[in-house]
Order: C-alpha cells, then structure tokens, then sequence
C-alpha cells in the first residue's frame, strides 16, 4: 500500500503529505480514479489489519494488492470539473 501511494504521489494524482493513513489514501485516490476505489480501499484494510492489527499477511491478500499496483500504473486519472483550468491551458497549448 505504501508503494501504491508512493507512485501516485510521483505521478502527482495525490499530493505529498506526510501521515496521510491508508484510508486517507484510499478515499482521496478513489476519487481521481474511481473505478479502483473500492480496491484501493480494500488495499487499505489489508494494510492496517497487517500494519496495525497484528494479522499476518495472506498469499491472497498480496497478490490482490499487487494486481492494483499493476492496474494502477496502467490507469489514467479521471478529470473532473476541478480539472478545467488545465485542460483549457493544455487545449490552448496545443492550438
């Protein structure tokens, strides 16, 4: 879950802030990319029933979370009314 939100802050779909827990995470990123937001909050859970509850991880679990990553790094984020002002000045680029 770490490595997930990592990526996503280095492809600057959630900002850098320190502390942020797994379901922050989970929640903020699932609204850039909202046909993965219930894995990423399922990530989440795995995460903290690992990190924080003293679970161990699962064959099962691991590969879920590694198909996300995967999934992920092959997803485009979806822009939202928010997104306006970049891609009129992206469009105004490229005219």
């Amino acid at each position: 879950m770490r490595a997930i939100v990592r990526s996503l802050e280095e492809r600057a779909l959630l900002d850098v802030r320190p502390g942020r827990t797994a379901d922050e995470a989970a929640a903020e990123a699932g609204r850039t990319l909202p046909a993965h937001s219930d894995r990423l909050h399922a990530a989440a859970r795995d995460f903290d029933d690992v990190t924080y509850g003293g679970r161990r991880a699962t064959e099962q679990s691991y590969h879920r979370t590694a198909r996300l990553d995967r999934d992920l790094e092959n997803t485009r984020p979806k822009l939202t009314s928010d997104d306006s002002t970049a891609r009129d000045i992206h469009q105004g680029a490229a005219g």
